[in-house]
C-alpha cells in the first residue's frame, strides 16, 4: 500500500465527513451539528485520510482533562477503501498521540455485534474491561476496551 498521510480535518471537510458518518453508522450516526462541534470546539483530534481525492477514513480522539486515557470516540472507513489497513494506521496514530500527550491508555467502546471491529481492536492489543448492556439503539451492548500505551 502507498504511504497514507493523516491530516487534521478542516471545516471544509464537514459535508464529506457527515456523508461518511451516515454511510458507516446509519442509526447511530452523529448529526452534522455534533460533528461540527467535535471538529471546531471539542478538546479533540479530528483526523482523516484521503485517497483518490476523497476522505477514505476519519478518527475522532477526545482529550479529557484529568483523565489517564485518550478516548477513541469514533473511527470510520469508507467501505470502498476497507481492507487497505486504514483503521490500523489510524489506531497506531491514536496510540502515538496518547503517548505524546502523556496518557496511560487509549479507550473505546464498540458494539458487541460489530465482530470485524472487535477483532481488529483485539488484534491491535486492546482488551475488553467492561460492558454497557443494551447501549445502542439496536439493543446491542457496548464492549468497553482499552490499550495501554
Amino acid at each position: 500500500m502507498n504511504t497514507t498521510s493523516i491530516e487534521q480535518a478542516q471545516k471544509a471537510d464537514l459535508k464529506e465527513i457527515f456523508a461518511l458518518e451516515q454511510l458507516c453508522f446509519d442509526a447511530e450516526a452523529f448529526t452534522r451539528r455534533q460533528l461540527r462541534y467535535l471538529l471546531s470546539q471539542a478538546r479533540s483530534y479530528f483526523l482523516l485520510t484521503k485517497q483518490e481525492g476523497k476522505i477514505s477514513s476519519f478518527m475522532i480522539l477526545l482529550k479529557k482533562k484529568n483523565s489517564s486515557g485518550l478516548r477513541l470516540y469514533s473511527i470510520a472507513v469508507n467501505p470502498k477503501f476497507r481492507g487497505q489497513g486504514l483503521a490500523q494506521i489510524l489506531l497506531k496514530e491514536a496510540v502515538a498521540r496518547a503517548t505524546a500527550d502523556g496518557y496511560k491508555y487509549v479507550t473505546l467502546e464498540v458494539s458487541e455485534i460489530n465482530k470485524p471491529a472487535v477483532n481488529l481492536y483485539l488484534q491491535q492489543g486492546f482488551e475488553v474491561f467492561g460492558e454497557r448492556k443494551a447501549y445502542y439503539k439496536n439493543g446491542s451492548s457496548a464492549l468497553l476496551m482499552r490499550k495501554a500505551v
